[in-house]
């Protein structure tokens, strides 16, 4: 297992041996770090964590600045007034401290559990688990805290190719064993090594039952702290909880479009057949991503609002959320049948689904209120004819893999697809020029929106 650090232009990285390890049909991955290096990336506090996450996709996504500059704001709040940051028992850190200093044999043969996001589920940049290290450091305009996990191809081993910047690392168990380094001499820390175990490629909610387990059911913490830092781990959790459940529903339901087309947990399945393999065009995380704000209150005011904040809101309309997107996109693969061709068209990957579900929302917000004339308990009303009604021009949009779209990544090319879809659509009046389009759009109906939505969920 090596460790090395690599330069791409104007930033670093650790590039880490990783062996995997399968449990009950899921992965987690072990390597070995330099204490020194280590203790320079990771951080035990989720709101710094989430800080400097947002503060990256805020500058890779300057579309989504509203949204982005709302939850920075939050992030410094949470810092600055109830920065839960694992209190550490520092009798405990000075006794790991004097044992590392002064023991001859001072191991640490248990492993540090830690999480990373990963620029694999971000499917826009067209990156999976065989892409080689040049495509990830040929991207340009990726948000600089994201890792990449690759698998090497003449072994079974994997590289991480971690930022090495502070707080790329969210530390799940291990607080003290890397406190307590700190507090030793540099030639300690230089050549110590560090056993990891990496939780990647699975949501916060996930990260956030692994914290609760470890840190409650197997060690003495105080029960209301452990919610509170629970909370803080998997921000949101319950929208997490739900949007994974929604997830696994579209994934399932042979009705679905979505049927068998989820990669659940960002893995495809073993021993999976070939002809089921090609299919799963989009993993559970890129999923959620890109519909987590339909039904969170802090993308209230934003371009793009909590459409279904209502429907979360009422566990008995949960269904609603799960029908209206089914049958949203049941018309999106009656129109464009290279829906089932993600080996050839974008359409059903990460590109095409958030540039689909971007005007969706612009469709349903009008919808509302021009079709169902703001009635909510019209909603459920919406079949998949309704939507294949107003998605009249999607057929003349070229989702091919040569085409306009297949060619590059990133928000810059979820843009443009969402443009190019929106100028087709005679719903829409089929506008020459989109940005008019969502000035309009603004006026006449987001400011409307938004204040029949002023009061859910507060």
């Amino acid at each position: 297992m090596n460790t090395q650090k690599i330069v791409s232009g104007q930033n670093t990285y650790l590039s880490i041996d990783l062996v995997q390890i399968n449990q009950k049909e899921k992965s987690f991955y072990i390597g070995k770090i330099k204490a020194s290096d280590f203790l320079e990336i990771f951080t035990v506090r989720p709101a710094q964590y989430d800080l400097e996450k947002h503060t990256a996709l805020l500058n890779s996504f300057p579309e989504e600045s509203d949204y982005y500059e709302h939850l920075i704001t939050e992030d410094k709040t949470k810092i600055k007034e109830k920065d839960f940051q694992r209190e550490a028992n520092t009798e405990r850190i000075s006794s790991i401290s004097k044992f590392l200093n002064e023991e001859e044999y001072a191991f640490f043969p248990n492993t540090i559990i830690a999480n990373c996001e990963l620029i694999n589920n971000w499917e826009d940049y067209n990156l999976n688990e065989n892409s080689s290290s040049e495509d990830y450091f040929s991207i340009t305009d990726k948000p600089n805290y994201l890792s990449f996990l690759k698998k090497n191809t003449d072994n079974d081993m994997y590289s991480l190719y971690i930022p090495f910047i502070k707080n790329s690392v969210l530390i799940i168990d291990g607080q003290h064993r890397l406190e307590g380094l700190k507090k030793t001499v540099d030639s300690i820390q230089n050549n110590y090594d560090l056993i990891i175990s990496f939780l990647i490629g699975f949501d916060r909610s996930i990260i956030a039952k692994q914290f609760y387990t470890i840190n409650y059911e197997q060690k003495p913490v105080n029960k209301s702290l452990l919610y509170q830092l629970t909370g803080e781990f998997a921000r949101d959790m319950n929208e997490l909880s739900f949007m994974h459940n929604v997830a696994k529903l579209l994934n399932e339901i042979p009705e679905s479009p979505f049927h068998g087309r989820i990669k659940m947990l960002g893995v495809t399945p073993r021993n999976y057949p070939e002809d089921k393999k090609r299919l799963l065009s989009i993993s559970q995380a890129f999923f959620i991503d890109s519909t987590i704000r339909f039904i969170s209150s802090k993308a209230k005011n934003t371009l793009y609002p909590p459409i279904f904040l209502k429907f979360y809101k009422d566990v008995n309309e949960h269904i609603i959320i799960v029908r209206t997107l089914a049958r949203f996109f049941n018309a999106v693969q009656t129109i464009k049948t290279d829906w089932a061709q993600p080996e050839s068209s974008v359409i059903s990957k990460g590109l095409g689904v958030t540039a689909l579900l971007k005007v969706f929302s612009f469709l349903f917000q009008i919808i509302l209120k021009d079709k169902l004339e703001g009635d909510w308990n019209r909603v459920k009303d919406l079949k998949t004819d309704t939507f294949i009604e107003v998605l009249r021009g999607l057929e003349n949009v070229d989702f091919s893999s040569d085409g306009p779209y297949g060619k590059t990544g990133g928000e810059a090319s979820i843009t443009k697809i969402k443009n190019g879809i929106i100028s087709n659509l005679s719903f829409l009046g089929s506008p020459s020029n989109v940005q008019n389009f969502e000035n309009d759009f603004r006026e006449n109906y987001l400011l409307w929106f938004n204040e029949k939505i002023q009061n859910v969920g507060v």
